[in-house]
């Protein structure tokens, strides 16, 4: 089965500050695969999410993503791909303030021109349903808690049901039903539609329910 991921970062430099993450990391993964990145804070674990997001290009090595190699797509394409094949659960994940929480979780269809149809729809209602936000897509997100924003952002992440699905310490602010629901949604489109999964966490329980854990370390 070929890698899905295929990265090799010889080193991420913050110039301004002095020093480098992410020395002579290699990381493989193959589609439907589950994991888990976990480590103290600093050791550029979200770094890693945006770099194999296509947030991040300022890096030393060589990607090669859905057999392409990234630095031979345009501005263009890396933004499609981030739209349509890459959902992203990232802890700066906005909501834009100005538009109800429905609003906002619909705008990848939106710049995708996506036309609503009753596929959409019932994708929509199924995932919202699941997660339990029902009560609140009339509202505007400055209305809703912080554990109403976070599976909001959850819902919009994967509304386009992406190939990957990159996820940023997804349930740290949610009680322990909301994040199961988190959770169950994840693994069920693992199984369901073969969407690779990649969690950064500071749970070592969620860590372990993923096919593989991989721990980084600081450099020095």
């Amino acid at each position: 089965m070929n890698s899905i991921i295929k990265l090799e970062i010889e080193k991420k430099t913050f110039k301004k500050k002095g020093f480098s993450i992410l020395n002579d990391f290699e990381l493989e993964v193959k589609p439907r695969e589950r994991v888990s990145i976990i480590g103290e804070s600093g050791v550029g674990k979200t770094s890693l999410l945006n770099i194999i997001g296509l947030l991040d290009t300022q890096y030393q090595g060589c990607y090669t993503l859905f057999d392409s190699s990234v630095k031979d797509l345009s501005r263009n394409k890396l933004a499609e791909w981030r739209n349509q094949k890459i959902g992203f659960v990232l802890q700066e994940s906005a909501l834009i303030n100005s538009l109800t929480i429905e609003d906002n979780i619909k705008l990848p269809l939106m710049y995708a021109n996506i036309k609503k149809d009753s596929t959409t729809e019932d994708r929509f209602n199924r995932i919202v349903n699941k997660i339990g936000i029902e009560s609140i897509l009339k509202k505007k997100p400055l209305d809703c808690s912080g554990g109403q924003r976070a599976r909001a952002v959850f819902v919009r992440a994967v509304i386009m049901n992406p190939q990957i699905i990159l996820s940023d310490e997804p349930t740290a602010s949610l009680d322990l039903e909301n994040r199961e629901k988190i959770i169950s949604l994840l693994f069920d489109m693992n199984k369901e539609f073969n969407t690779t999964v990649i969690t950064v966490t500071h749970d070592l329980d969620l860590a372990n329910r993923h096919d593989r854990v991989i721990t980084l370390e600081r450099n020095d």
